[in-house]
């Protein structure tokens, strides 16, 4: 369990001092309220707030709802962690069911094999009769759902947190006692990118007439001198998916998919406006970067398309 306290940067200012900008003096930044100030007065929202302003709305209680209630149901993920004497009791009691019991009850055990086991036992009764109850009810409840998802925020803040922490220190040039899965998968992406220089990390950055401002993780220099933006993510691949499932985000950006995929890319694209309208920079390439353990021995990496006329549709409002 990682503790409370993300591990002191003692490096994070050194890409600032070598490749500063005269802007850099005139922003601050407050955890607290997470808000931006520029020349002492407050920024009107964030990047990431502006790019919500055009996402649906997410209804937890209808999510819960529709995944309860879809013939996927119960899925990998949710199931309960044992079952109740009742549920033992019922279950003993219907023809073939001593594999899925078993299945249930195994250290480490096969979710996957055990939700088909549990939809092939479906199969067997009609949508509202008692197997059907009881099957459902190997899955989680809607409040444990509602604790589970809660947790897993916590939990990814806290880490996505240390994350970012690591590389910081890293790209400024610091070194750390040991190598976590997501320091070696930073390590791949870079050195399957060669050619591009540190130039700054959490650059902070701010846009007068739009009066928005945002934070950079990562900004890289090719020997051209253009710039490479970097997004480090710890989100899992599933949800770097692209997949919409038919959704759009709001008008005026109806094209767009609404997904956190396409949230971040529309971001990204925030950022590199700003950087070269008032930075003066030229952009030549954006990454997301995916370095969540549990995506595998290789870093999600997906390399943003420049959006530009969809960018200037979100100050249009």
């Amino acid at each position: 369990e990682l503790p409370s306290d993300p591990p002191e940067i003692r490096l994070a200012h050194c890409l600032r001092l070598v490749n500063s900008h005269p802007r850099d003096e005139h922003i601050t930044f407050e955890a607290k309220d997470h808000a931006y100030f520029w020349r002492k007065r407050r920024a009107a929202k964030s990047v990431t707030q502006l790019v919500h302003e055009f996402v649906n709305e997410f209804c937890e209680e209808q999510a819960i709802s529709s995944m309860r209630g879809s013939t996927n149901w119960p899925r990998p993920g949710y199931l309960k962690s044992v079952l109740s004497k009742q549920q033992e009791a019922e279950l003993a009691q219907l023809r073939d069911t001593e594999q899925l019991r078993q299945a249930f009850q195994q250290e480490g055990r096969d979710e996957l094999q055990i939700c088909k086991l549990a939809h092939r036992l479906l199969a067997r009764d009609r949508k509202d009769g008692p197997i059907a109850k009881l099957v459902a009810g190997l899955g989680l409840s809607e409040n444990e759902i509602r604790e589970k998802w809660a947790q897993a925020r916590e939990d990814g803040a806290k880490e996505g947190t240390w994350m970012h922490a690591q590389f910081e220190h890293l790209l400024n040039g610091g070194s750390l006692p040991s190598r976590t899965k997501e320091v070696v998968l930073l390590a791949q992406f870079l050195r399957s990118h060669p050619g591009m220089t540190a130039y700054r990390t959490e650059w902070r950055v701010y846009a007068e007439e739009e009066d928005v401002a945002g934070s950079i993780d990562y900004v890289a220099e090719r020997t051209d001198g253009s710039k490479v933006i970097v997004d480090w993510k710890r989100t899992r691949r599933t949800r770097l998916s692209g997949e919409a499932f038919g959704k759009t985000m709001r008008r005026p950006l109806c094209s767009v998919p609404d997904c956190t995929l396409w949230h971040y890319r529309l971001q990204l694209n925030v950022y590199r406006y700003i950087l070269e309208k008032y930075y003066g920079q030229n952009v030549s390439s954006m990454y997301i970067v995916g370095t969540n353990p549990d995506n595998g021995d290789h870093p999600y990496v997906d390399e943003v398309p420049r959006m530009q006329t969809e960018t200037e549709a979100l100050f249009q409002r």
